[in-house]
């Protein structure tokens, strides 16, 4: 595996950052965390601005948006207590392909690995 050494995350991915706590808005493509075959990743970005960035909570590599990253372990710690106990609201929009009826949906259904194409859920 080659080793990929990420410049800092552009001010661009940027969406928010202080003493405790940053905020990126990952693009579509690019991992969480360092993967098996590929080390460019949001957390490396970002540690490469802010060397006490912690990740928080991920969100896979085919998904875009916001991504909360702790400054600090105690900032960690809280935040995934928070998420952990679903006091983090989320909303995912999908881009569905098809016929859809309506304008607006929601899908209340539990997803499932997709084991033979990991890591996509079904």
């Amino acid at each position: 595996m080659a080793v990929f050494l990420p410049d800092a995350v552009p001010d661009s991915m940027l969406v928010y950052s202080d003493d405790a706590l940053i905020a990126v808005n990952k693009p579509t493509g690019l991992l969480a965390v360092p993967g098996r075959s590929e080390s460019d990743c949001v957390a490396l970005r970002v540690q490469a601005r802010y060397p006490d960035a912690l990740v928080v909570h991920r969100l896979d590599q085919a998904t875009s948006g916001l991504m909360l990253l702790a400054r600090g372990k105690p900032m960690q710690s809280a935040l995934s207590v928070l998420f952990r106990d679903r006091k983090v609201a989320k909303t995912y929009v999908a881009v569905v392909h098809g016929m859809v009826q309506g304008e607006v949906g929601e899908v209340a259904l539990p997803l499932m690995a997709d084991w033979p194409q990991r890591p996509r859920q079904k």
